[in-house]
């Protein structure tokens, strides 16, 4: 799914990740966890091709799908292709991601007809499949609310039904549960490791949060001094040492 090789990152000059290799497989959660400023949020930003203009991917290649996303100093037109469709993202500002001035029905339907031939009436008809899948109790009342009627934790969830409606296979999610509280974070996560396996989606999480990881994760890495350390399972163990 996605294979990052030998990935160097650096920032004004300054290194921020180097030599980084990881593989993300359909089905797989993958966490990466680390202090705040250690470069993980760089990593997804790098493979969503958001460094900004002060960062700059100074070696390595990113793939996703077996197709080319960066290589030899350069994105290549496969990212756009991509991007928001098989490859979506999430922050940790789950308003961020909505329109203030157009209803969540409103915004999943235009994502749907960008990406496929469908009609307003087959797309609210997915739309609100996928929000009852997310284990909305009302789901058309979601489907009519503007992002600000809605929680935190329902927003989230709402961003996660966004990358599906889009049919994404990639999920990049930087800090997905740090706004939440401790009832939203265990209902998120559930019902993302839910997706994960119903629908064969590859994830790719970056978190401060050992007991996050911990719960949601098949695999972990620790970035320590800028390299990934590889933790399989056990993220307790590589933050202990």
């Amino acid at each position: 799914m996605l294979e990052v090789k030998n990935l160097t990152i650096e920032y004004e000059n300054t290194t921020i990740v180097r030599d980084i290799s990881l593989t993300v497989e359909s089905g797989e959660i993958y966490s990466i966890i680390g202090k705040s400023g250690c470069g993980k949020s760089t990593i997804l930003n790098a493979i969503s091709g958001m460094l900004g203009k002060n960062g700059r991917i100074t070696g390595g290649t990113i793939s996703l799908l077996g197709n080319t996303i960066f290589e030899n100093g350069r994105y290549t037109p496969y990212l756009k292709k991509v991007l928001g469709k098989e490859l979506a993202t999430i922050s940790q500002h789950p308003d961020s991601s909505f329109d203030p001035l157009f209803t969540i029905g409103n915004q999943m339907t235009e994502v749907m007809r960008v990406s496929e031939r469908i009609s307003k009436k087959d797309a609210r008809t997915k739309g609100l499949n996928i929000l009852s899948r997310l284990h909305f109790s009302d789901p058309e009342r979601v489907w009519n609310s503007y992002p600000h009627e809605l929680s935190g934790g329902m927003c989230q969830r709402v961003a996660v039904a966004m990358a599906l409606s889009n049919k994404a296979t990639l999920l990049l999610a930087d800090e997905p549960t740090s706004a939440l509280d401790v009832t939203s974070q265990a209902e998120f996560i559930k019902q993302l490791q839910e997706i994960v396996q119903n629908d064969n989606l590859a994830v790719l999480l970056v978190t401060h949060n050992m007991a996050v990881a911990g719960a949601l994760a098949d695999r972990t890495g620790y970035i320590r001094n800028g390299k990934l350390e590889e933790a399989g399972g056990n993220v307790f163990a590589v933050t202990a040492s």
